[in-house]
């Protein structure tokens, strides 16, 4: 597909799926800690919350928020 957008493309170009896989996890612990370093800084508690839900063409989405009070 990359390829058939761009013909230019060289093998090269396309990363591996576990390298790919490995940058998304890496990048996802990053964001985590990140996170994890905000939400100490909140005064009180955190509540959290998760909603799933799958639109009509079957997208499937999830939202996580969280609460506090100052």
């Amino acid at each position: 597909l990359l390829r058939y957008q761009n013909p230019k493309m060289k093998d090269s170009d396309i990363p591996h799926r576990t390298s790919l896989t490995n940058s998304v996890k890496d990048r996802a612990a990053k964001i985590q800690h990140e996170l994890n370093s905000e939400l100490a800084k909140a005064p009180g508690r955190i509540s959290l919350t998760f909603d799933g839900w799958t639109s009509a063409v079957m997208t499937a989405y999830i939202a996580v928020t969280a609460h506090y009070i100052t």
